[in-house]
């Protein structure tokens, strides 16, 4: 008999266009679907979240596409459900290279192609799913829209300030990550678990100080972040003096006035669209 509860989405940050019709598509069918973006609270510690999610979901459903074949955090999360034996695994193709590099956990499944037909692939998605989970009638509740996490990337001395910045995330609807705070990943390398957290991110906020100016990681992933294009914002909590690295690169200043930095950084978190 089927049972209650929601299916998991997994995709690649650079699918969301597809993730985002999909996931609209199945609510509309009576499919209660669990979407990072979608079903995180603001304020919420994105890693921690998405585990609990995983341990509570009746089904996953992965987008295996060219993208998601090359994310260490998506094949996380399809290893953590599968490791709990869960029936409703659901592989969706959108694109050749997702089929011919599909994690060969994955590839005894039976799969849905989405490249022969949009339409014809929800309808054989919907009728796997409701074989698991109980669809019941009329379409599922559409949850509350966040706006994603940011990766904080900071030094431990400066928590006193991180507490503030999350507090102003949490109040215009993001998430977090950091790596003092968000459970670990202690099965991969932390350069790896990084690279996938930053990808993923909406924006990586750099919390300038003379600590993080000594800091091998802060300073990392604050070049990590901007060559793969995940938009930076430079924070000075404190004052740290001239840094090579960032020199000429604009801040925000909170040493000054901390609430016109709050102000300066929503204003600037709109300007990109964030």
């Amino acid at each position: 008999m089927p049972e209650s509860g929601h299916i998991f989405l997994s995709y690649a940050r650079s699918d969301r266009e597809f993730a985002e019709r999909l996931s609209e598509d199945l609510l509309a069918r009576g499919v209660p679907i669990w979407r990072d973006v979608e079903n995180i609270r603001a304020g919420t510690n994105w890693r921690e979240a998405i585990l609990g999610a995983l341990e509570n979901t009746a089904g996953l459903i992965f987008l295996a596409s060219r993208n998601s074949v090359e994310s260490p955090w998506v094949a996380r999360e399809v290893e953590t459900l599968l490791r709990r034996s869960v029936d409703g695994v659901f592989p969706v193709v959108i694109d050749d290279l997702g089929e011919e590099r599909m994690p060969a956990d994955l590839r005894r499944l039976q799969w849905v192609d989405f490249r022969q037909g949009y339409d014809a692939g929800i309808d054989a998605l919907v009728a796997g799913i409701s074989r698991v989970v109980d669809l019941g009638g009329g379409r599922a509740k559409g949850p509350e829209q966040t706006k994603g996490y940011v990766f904080i990337s900071y030094a431990e001395t400066d928590s006193d300030f991180v507490e503030k910045l999350r507090s102003f995330l949490a109040s215009r609807g993001y998430g977090y990550w950091d790596y003092n705070e968000s459970e670990r990943d202690y099965h991969s390398q932390l350069f790896l678990e990084l690279e996938a957290v930053i990808l993923d991110a909406a924006a990586t906020l750099s919390v300038l100080s003379p600590a993080w100016k000594q800091s091998i990681w802060s300073v990392k992933e604050y070049l990590f972040s901007d060559e793969v294009g995940t938009p930076v914002f430079l924070l000075r909590a404190k004052e740290l003096g001239p840094t090579l690295v960032i020199a000429g690169m604009p801040y925000i200043d909170f040493v000054v006035d901390p609430s016109k930095g709050f102000e300066k950084l929503e204003r600037e978190l709109q300007r990109k669209g964030l």
